[in-house]
This record gives structure tokens, sequence and C-alpha cells, in this order.
């Protein structure tokens, strides 16, 4: 059988967009892409090992989760949502992951659209932030207290079974409130981790 070169064999893997251009990094976001959530925890451990517990940075394990979470937003932004170049920028700072082509291309039309008077601002190219009318605060809290919410659930569902009552302490005692609310941030980043 001919072997296919290295960018034949990414495009027959439907990588080719999800890589950097040529150039550093792209070998190591193509390894990245091979691997299994398995082999991620096993490399963490290893860069853990050669550097210690007290190592800085962000190790294969999240740069494994940040590679993931680009092809996502790959699939966002190829349904019109353009506030995934900016997401997947944020996810590549945060990761030190290279930007793969199709993020780099479409900022640099996105900005380019902006420098050349073609679009008004920086909504118009990446969209608004935030959608018009939404409660900041309660955006936040739900940012800062689901895993919070998520983690203590976990901790106490070993000795005490999940349910109304459960909901109510554990939102009193985070200072979230009501039940309900409790309860749908712990079903969020619970149908979070299942997707993972």
């Amino acid at each position: 059988m001919k072997n296919l070169s290295k960018k034949k064999r990414y495009s027959a893997l439907g990588l080719e967009n999800h890589l950097p251009t040529e150039g550093p990094g792209r070998d190591d976001m193509m390894q990245l892409y091979s691997w299994s959530f398995e082999d991620a925890c096993e490399a963490n451990e290893k860069w853990r090992g050669r550097f210690g517990p007290d190592i800085q940075g962000r190790g294969p394990l999240c740069r494994w989760i940040g590679a993931q979470e680009l092809q996502g937003l790959y699939e966002l932004y190829r349904t019109g949502k353009k506030s995934a170049i900016i997401e997947a920028i944020h996810i590549c700072s945060l990761n030190s992951l290279p930007i793969p082509r199709w993020c780099e291309l479409s900022f640099l039309v996105a900005y380019r659209k902006v420098r050349q008077y073609k679009a008004k601002s920086w909504d118009d190219v990446f969209e608004r932030p935030h959608k018009k009318g939404v409660n900041l605060s309660s955006k936040k809290q739900e940012r800062e207290k689901s895993y919070l919410v998520f983690k203590r659930i976990e901790q106490l569902k070993k000795n005490e079974s999940i349910g109304p009552d459960l909901f109510e302490r554990v939102g009193k005692e985070l200072g979230i409130g009501g039940k309900t609310l409790t309860e749908s941030y712990y079903y969020k980043i619970k149908k979070t981790m299942e997707l993972e």
C-alpha cells in the first residue's frame, strides 16, 4: 500500500481544519487528537512525575481537553456562531495550543472587515458577548457556583440520597437560594461531565 503524505493523512482523518498551518505545534496537535482520555491522563501523570507536583502551567490533560473543546467550537462556528472564533483563541491561549487553521483564517477575515471599514464594530464580526437583556449577575453566579454545587453534591451523595432536601441544603450552604436553581446547576455540570 502506498504511503500517504502527512497532509493527506490529516485530510483523510478530517483534521486538516483543526490543525495549525505548517510549523511549530502542528505535530503536537496531531498527537493530542490521537489520544484517548486515558492516554491524556497517563501523559499528565508522567508530566507531573517529571516536573514534580508543584509544576505550574497546563499539562497534557488540560491541553487534550482544550483540543477537544476546539473541535466542538469548530462545529459551532460552522453553524454560524461567530463568537466561536474568540472562544477558540481563548482556549488556545489558556492551554498554550497553536491556533487551528479554521480559527486563524476566520479571525483574519473578521479582523480585516473591521479594519477595512466593512463592519462597524467587533460585535458585527464576533457577535455580542452577551445577549441583549441578559442578567449578568445571575450568569456570573451560575458560572462561579455551578462547579461548587456539583462538587458538594458529589461529596454528600456518598452518604445521602439526591433529592429536594439535599439541593435545598446545599443551595443555602453556598448562598444560592432555592433548591430548583441548585438542582439545575448540578445537572448542568453533570451533563457536561458525561459528555467528556
